[in-house]
C-alpha cells in the first residue's frame, strides 16, 4: 500500500464535506472519504471488484474505565501471551521493512496451527498478530489494496487462519496494526486507508477481544487516537484497545485514550505499577502490559536489557543474519520480574521464520519456558 512506485494523487475539497481520493497504481483501488460530523463514509472503487462502502461511526465519544471493570478483569486474566511478529520482515531481514513487491512474501510451509500449539505449550492464553507492519503489507485479503496476501506468493488469509486456530485451540486472538501513514509515509489519503483497514479487521473476523495499535506518533496527522478508539469501540464494544506508549516503564502516557499502558522492553518501576492514573482531571484504571522479545541478533535492539535483540524471527538461508532464541530461564526471570512489579500481562514476541513454520529451536524454547514458569505459580 505504501509502495514507492509511480503514484497518482488526486484530492477534492467541497464545502461541508471533505473528499480525499488516491490511486497509487492503475491496479490499486481508489479510496475516498466523506466526513460529516462523527460519521466517515469510505468508498473503495477497484477495477477488479464491485465498489465497497464502509460507514464508520465515530460520533459517540468513548472513554477508558475509571475502575477495574469485568472487561479489564478478563484482559488481566490472560497473564501471558504471544506477540506474533510475522510479516514481510522475515523476507527482508529488516525490523522496519520497506519492501514493495507482494510476491516476495512467500512462506512455503505456512503452519498457523503449529504456531498456536507452540504458544499453548508455553502456557500462553492469548496471541497478538502483526496484521500490518512498516511496509504496509496486509496479512488479510483487503479491499483497500493489492499489497496483501491475496497478491503475494502465498495467498492464504493469515488473519482468518490465525483467529480460527486460536479459537480452536483455546487462545484469545488479538490484532496488532501499525499506524505508520503520516510523516513516515506521506499520502493524502492515509487517513481513509488506515480507518478502512481497521474497520475491516474489526468487522470481518468475528469478536476480537484486543487491538494493539503501534506508531501513533507517525499516524496520519489528520487522524486522532480518539477517532480510532471511538471507531473500534463502536464496532467491538467488548474489545480492549491499546496504543503503544513506546520505550518506558508505564509512567508516561503519550497517546490517549487507551485502555492499557505498556512498557516496550521496560518492566514497571521498582515500586510497582499504579493503574489509577489522572488525566485531564479525571482518574482512569489503566493496567500494565509488559512487552519483551524472545530472540537475539547481532546488531539488534540496543536498549533491550537482555542483549541485542529483535522482534521478528529471522531464519537462515535468506542472506541475512539469523536470530537465535534467548535461554528460557533468562526469559522466565524477566517475565516474573514484570509480574512481580505489577504487570497484568506479559506479551512475548516470538514467531515463525520465512518458511512459515516455527523453527525447532523456538518451539523448544517455548516448551522449556512453559515448564520453567509452571514450576511456580504466576503471581
Amino acid at each position: 500500500m505504501f509502495r514507492a512506485l509511480g503514484t497518482v494523487i488526486r484530492s477534492t475539497v467541497v464545502v461541508g464535506t471533505i473528499l480525499v481520493a488516491w490511486q497509487e497504481t492503475v491496479a490499486e483501488p481508489v479510496i475516498t472519504e466523506t466526513r460529516e460530523g462523527g460519521i466517515s463514509v469510505i468508498h473503495i472503487r477497484s477495477p477488479k471488484t464491485a465498489e465497497k462502502v464502509y460507514r464508520l461511526d465515530c460520533s459517540k465519544r468513548h472513554v477508558p474505565a475509571s475502575q477495574r471493570t469485568p472487561l479489564l478483569q478478563k484482559w488481566e486474566s490472560y497473564r501471558f501471551g504471544a506477540f506474533v511478529c510475522f510479516n514481510t520482515n522475515q523476507f527482508s531481514g529488516s525490523e522496519h521493512c520497506q519492501m514493495s513487491d507482494p510476491k516476495v512474501y512467500n512462506p512455503p510451509h505456512l503452519d498457523v496451527a503449529g504456531w498456536v500449539a507452540a504458544f499453548k505449550e508455553a502456557g500462553m492464553t492469548y496471541a497478538v498478530l502483526t496484521t500490518r507492519h512498516t511496509s504496509g503489507f496486509l496479512l488479510w485479503d483487503s479491499a483497500t489494496t493489492d499489497f496483501d496476501v491475496a497478491s503475494s506468493g502465498n495467498t492464504k488469509d493469515v488473519c482468518r487462519e490465525f483467529v480460527t486456530q486460536c479459537r480452536r485451540q483455546g487462545l484469545a486472538p488479538a490484532f496488532y496494526y501499525c499506524l505508520w501513514g503520516g510523516r513516515w509515509h506521506p499520502q493524502r489519503n492515509a487517513r481513509a486507508i488506515v480507518l478502512a483497514q481497521l474497520y475491516e479487521l474489526a468487522t470481518e473476523f468475528g469478536e476480537i477481544p484486543y487491538f494493539w495499535l503501534d506508531m501513533m506518533n507517525w499516524a496520519p496527522p489528520d487522524l486522532s487516537a480518539q477517532e480510532i478508539y471511538d471507531m473500534l469501540k463502536s464496532v467491538q464494544p467488548k474489545a480492549v484497545v491499546e496504543f503503544n506508549q513506546h520505550v518506558q516503564d508505564g509512567r508516561k502516557i503519550s497517546y490517549f485514550p487507551t485502555d492499557v499502558v505498556d512498557g516496550e522492553l521496560v518492566p514497571p518501576p521498582a515500586a510497582g505499577h499504579n493503574p489509577f492514573r489522572t488525566i485531564g482531571g479525571k482518574t482512569y484504571y489503566l493496567p500494565f502490559d509488559y512487552n519483551l522479545v524472545s530472540q537475539t541478533r547481532p546488531g539488534g535492539i540496543k536498549y533491550d536489557p537482555l542483549g541485542p535483540s529483535c522482534w521478528f524471527t529471522y531464519g537462515a538461508g535468506k542472506g541475512f543474519a539469523p536470530s537465535h532464541p534467548f535461554p528460557a530461564p533468562t526469559l522466565a526471570k524477566q517475565i516474573r520480574l514484570g509480574w512481580k512489579r505489577g504487570a497484568a500481562n506479559v506479551l512475548l514476541a516470538t514467531a515463525p521464520d520465512h518458511s512459515g513454520r516455527m523453527r525447532p529451536e523456538d518451539v523448544e524454547q517455548l516448551r522449556q519456558l512453559g515448564s520453567v514458569l509452571r514450576e511456580g505459580e504466576k503471581p
